[in-house]
């Protein structure tokens, strides 16, 4: 009877124990849903569907793309952080939820999130429109310093990052324009392919196919030094003003999430950037692949992102 009291108890551990190794990797084990805050067609919509084949490779689930376009990205942001946390339901997050945050515009903050990895960082660019009157950034600075709020200057989103982004190079560069948001990056190269904005700031990823269409051009870039692609196109720090901003995007859950999810977003991410067609694609789009994984590096880089943006939206708002 002791025997088969201990075979019994044996067996109990040992199914325990396998229990509890099928059920840490179990995940995932149905299919993902990447909501995108914009609409079709923009930076983070076509990042998502590059990111796609890899990443359903590495996860072994299908990865569904759902637009949740509305308020400069903070109704698919909400949306995101009243998920459940179990790692189904993830976002790619960048600058503006600390440009909402800091302009109040939204109820959630940025520690609502797990940042899952981060997966490429971005210039911050100015563009016109190909068929008007300005062939340098000297040239739109000039008309919009002689005459104030003359320009339309579109971006994505009241409060959203490149709101921000553009009212602080108002202020460096010390001209006055007509700020005009529109929902979402597509919608405002739209606006600005069919002459109803004369100028725009966006991330090159979502200026790429007006750019590429010749309806716009860039004049200026925010980043630390020229695109490879666009050579002719000089940074704000050679005009003499010493600034350089960019933005970054990565994959974001509700705060939360498991090791587990964690542990296989890295893997599924490292796997993604490393895949040739994936970077081609953020090649010709004027992004560099920056991956990194989820852990204390990136909360503190991600912390520090979210004090400087906070903040001077914060100070935009008085």
């Amino acid at each position: 009877m002791k025997k088969h009291i201990k075979l019994l108890s044996l067996s109990l551990t040992l199914a325990g124990a396998v229990l509890s190794q099928s059920s840490y990797a179990a995940y995932p084990e149905k299919t993902i849903t990447m909501l995108i805050p914009y609409g079709a067609g923009g930076g983070t919509d076509v990042l998502a569907r590059a990111l796609q084949p890899a990443l359903e490779e590495s996860l072994g689930q299908t990865v569904i793309v759902k637009n949740v376009p509305g308020g400069g990205g903070i109704l698919g942001f909400t949306q995101l952080v009243h998920a459940k946390p179990d790692g189904y339901t993830v976002t790619i997050p960048n600058n503006v939820i600390f440009a909402t945050e800091g302009m109040g515009n939204a109820t959630y903050k940025y520690k609502d999130f797990d940042y899952l990895g981060n997966i490429l960082t971005e210039d911050y660019i100015v563009a016109v429109r190909a068929d008007g009157p300005w062939n340098s950034w000297n040239d739109l600075l000039k008309d919009m310093e002689e005459h104030p709020n003359k320009i339309k200057f579109g971006f994505s989103g009241y409060g959203g990052s490149t709101h921000v982004a553009s009212q602080i190079l108002a202020n460096v560069a010390g001209y006055q324009a007509k700020q005009i948001p529109h929902d979402g990056s597509s919608k405002a190269v739209v606006a600005a392919m069919g002459g109803h904005i004369d100028a725009l700031m966006l991330n090159l990823g979502d200026l790429s196919s007006g750019i590429k269409s010749g309806k716009l051009k860039p004049l200026l870039s925010l980043g630390s030094k020229r695109l490879s692609e666009y050579p002719d196109v000089p940074t704000l720090q050679e005009t003499g003003i010493d600034l350089n901003l960019t933005n970054w995007r990565g994959i974001a859950a509700p705060a939360g999430v498991s090791d587990e999810v964690k542990v296989a977003w890295n893997k599924a991410l490292e796997h993604a950037v490393k895949d040739e067609k994936f970077q081609q694609l953020i090649a010709t789009q004027g992004g560099q692949v920056d991956f990194q994984k989820s852990g204390e590096n990136l909360d503190k880089w991600m912390s520090l992102l979210a004090e400087s943006f906070i903040n001077t939206a914060h100070n935009l708002k008085k």
